[in-house]
């Protein structure tokens, strides 16, 4: 995963790492292929121009702000508007991490689904959506026990089954019991991305109050 290199002085880690890449009109999960501390090379989907300002997000609310230096062929380099520990933005949670888990990147994407929890279903929409989890609102606060296992359908990415993690209000956490898979989720972003929510950039929006799994 991590085989050292210089360039112009710095070190570089080449990497194979999932991440968000979100630009004024569009996001995509994109997969870094290597990172200094001033900058970083990233495979995406998206059309990007020189100087156009992005965020790089490896985990979720930890938005790195940058520019576009260069694309070509499906690579973009982006200059990071400040040094970055690289150990501390490439680390990961150990099986026990309870208070201190890093979660993926979340994605918001308001998109149809159903919840289905011993043989009841209700309607309900994505609130934000990512490899491990999602946040959705029903129309109505549901009384559900924590940790009981259901199913999620969503359109576009079918019967995801998980654990009900936390509820405020309407608002629903749920665990995936299996990560996405990444190609596949790459490509349902793409799919609904006319339904994401847009930011404005270069500022980081504020963290959600309700924290995604």
């Amino acid at each position: 995963m991590n085989r050292p290199d210089n360039r112009t002085g710095q070190r570089v880690m080449t990497v194979f790492k999932a991440a968000r890449i979100g630009a004024a009109c569009a996001d995509d999960l994109g997969l870094i292929r290597n990172i200094s501390a001033e900058g970083l090379m990233i495979e995406t989907q998206l059309t990007l121009s020189v100087d156009e300002p992005v965020v790089i997000e490896i985990q979720s609310g930890k938005p790195m702000e940058g520019r576009v230096r260069w694309s070509k062929n499906g690579m973009t380099g982006i200059q990071l508007s400040s040094a970055i520990d690289i150990a501390e933005a490439l680390r990961t949670s150990s099986p026990g991490d309870i208070v201190d888990r890093i979660r993926p990147p979340r994605f918001d994407r308001a998109v149809e689904a159903t919840l289905q929890y011993e043989g009841r279903h209700w309607s309900a929409i994505t609130q934000n959506i990512s490899l491990s989890g999602a946040q959705i609102v029903t129309q109505r606060a549901l009384l559900l026990p924590r940790n009981a296992h259901a199913v999620l359908g969503v359109e576009g990415l079918g019967s995801l089954g998980g654990e009900l993690r936390w509820r405020r209000g309407n608002n629903i956490g749920i665990r995936f019991e299996h990560p996405l898979p990444l190609r596949h989720f790459q490509q349902w972003l793409h799919q609904f991305g006319e339904h994401r929510v847009p930011v404005e950039l270069p500022q980081s929006a504020p963290a959600s109050a309700m924290r995604s799994i």
